[in-house]
């Protein structure tokens, strides 16, 4: 008998990064149960995902490509558990081509893609900060515009593609089966803590109680408001620093998850007015999973909409709530600056007056 990989390939914002999290928690724990981590790291995963998908191609090194790829293949042959799973979301864009070449990488594995879903009125706010937070200047209204555009259009690609699970469940049926997609469904607000954890355990055949999920969420989410200023601050930004090795750095490790983050938050919500064209795209994308014959983990009515995902009234936070959100960053900001500056000059004073002192036991003969 075959053994299996599980190729989780997203989609973006369902719990990916919290899921994640828990596997990489929980690797003695889950090596037990006979399930191994191949790629080991968040970094080799990234890594495979970016030669997979051919990312980044004017920097790309065909002689790197190549070890990437015969080093998955080989830590698979080496695996000395049953099972084994890949996780990264990114792959959820993969086209036919880039997923038939993630697969002739696999050696004899039987290949089970698993697909991680979420409703889409939750999905568009968490959407439209990962835009942000990778320096995006485009309000959350104007946002949803552009994607209705994408889906209205019928083009399968980012951002729109990690929103239309059909099409990514379809691409890999098409170059494994129906029966070896699995979908799971992410729980609805409000559900117990660690549910899809447990949804993901049981499609992996691992016991839930063994993992150890992280106990803060390692992605956290902006505010109305916070979000409101990134965008701003994104607009004000000089190139050299929206560079992707700088700006994730700066600002949305540090300022977006450390600093707006930390701040007290308004869920941000859909406008009502989108509140039609979402309930008929959700009801279309069930009817089009139902009807693939997918695996489900969880159930279909979790990717219908609910009415607390929408606003009537404006979403537009004031100018006075910016400028107060605005205030609380920089004060947070000057006083980290302040209290590093502070250790480094009392640590300066330290060393000065250890060496005035030793000069004086030195003069006395001390």
């Amino acid at each position: 008998m075959s053994r299996r990989l599980y190729v989780h390939v997203g989609l973006q914002k369902t719990g990916t990064s919290y899921l994640q999290a828990a596997l990489l928690n929980s690797t003695e724990q889950l090596t037990a149960q006979g399930l191994d981590l191949v790629p080991p790291t968040k970094r080799e995963c990234f890594e495979l995902m970016v030669v997979v998908r051919n990312r980044y191609e004017a920097r790309r090194d065909e002689a790197s490509d190549r070890a990437t790829v015969d080093r998955f293949t080989s830590q698979l042959d080496k695996a000395s558990g049953s099972r084994a799973v890949f996780s990264q979301e990114s792959l959820a864009a993969a086209g036919p081509g880039q997923i038939e070449r993630l697969l002739a990488a696999c050696g004899d594995r039987e290949v089970h893609a698993v697909i991680t879903v979420r409703d889409l009125a939750r999905q568009l706010p968490s959407m439209w900060q990962e835009d942000l937070k990778a320096g995006g200047t485009t309000g959350f209204g104007a946002y949803v515009r552009g994607l209705q555009e994408q889906e209205r259009a019928g083009k399968a690609k980012a951002p729109w593609i990690h929103l239309d699970p059909p099409t990514v469940a379809a691409r890999w049926a098409g170059a494994l089966s129906a029966d070896r997609v699995h979908v799971i469904t992410v729980p609805p607000a409000g559900s117990p803590t660690g549910l899809l954890l447990e949804r993901f355990a049981r499609v992996l055949d691992v016991d839930p109680a063994r993992l150890e999920p992280e106990d803060r969420p390692s992605n956290s989410s902006l505010g109305q408001v916070q979000a409101e200023v990134l965008r701003r601050v994104n607009a004000e930004l000089p190139e050299e620093v929206h560079r992707r090795y700088v700006y994730g750095d700066v600002v949305k490790r540090q300022f977006g998850a450390q600093v707006l983050g930390a701040q007290e938050k308004q869920r941000i919500l859909v406008p009502a007015k989108f509140r039609p064209w979402c309930e008929e795209v959700s009801e279309r994308q069930v009817a089009e999973l139902v009807t693939g014959g997918y695996r489900i983990e969880g159930s279909w009515d979790d990717l219908r909409c609910t009415e607390s995902a929408f606003a009537e009234g404006s979403t537009r936070p004031s100018e006075r709530e910016v400028a107060a959100a605005s205030v609380t960053a920089l004060a947070a900001m000057l006083a980290a600056r302040g209290t590093a500056e502070a250790e480094r000059r009392t640590g300066e004073i330290r060393v000065a007056d250890d060496g005035l002192l030793t000069k004086v036991k030195r003069r006395l003969g001390k």
